[in-house]
């Protein structure tokens, strides 16, 4: 089990990345910062995260689940590919067409 320091710590710092994303790519994407979350959070489990991991997320992800997380929220801070492959992912998890 982790520990609620340590929740604590992943949390800030998952929602620290999903803002700084959110200022990124304002003009590029129609996402808000929960978006990239859920982006984040399904393609770590490959599947509709919550279909996975009882809610809230970040309190019942294990180790290895948050640490993927961390990476590909970083991973998008540099590569919008990937954001927006992980996006078309995640929307067919959740069987929603993409627009983009």
């Amino acid at each position: 089990m982790i520990t609620e320091k340590k929740i604590v710590a992943v949390k800030e710092e998952i929602k620290r990345l999903s803002n700084l994303l959110d200022e990124q790519y304002a003009a590029e994407f129609n996402f808000r910062n929960h978006c990239y979350l859920r982006i984040a959070y399904d393609n770590s489990v490959t599947n509709k995260w919550d279909n996975v991991i009882e809610k809230p997320f970040i309190k019942n992800a294990d180790k290895a689940e948050l640490n993927l997380v961390l990476s590909f929220l970083n991973k998008y801070l540099l590569d919008k590919d990937l954001l927006a492959l992980h996006n078309k992912i995640s929307l067919g998890f959740r069987k929603i067409k993409n627009n983009s």
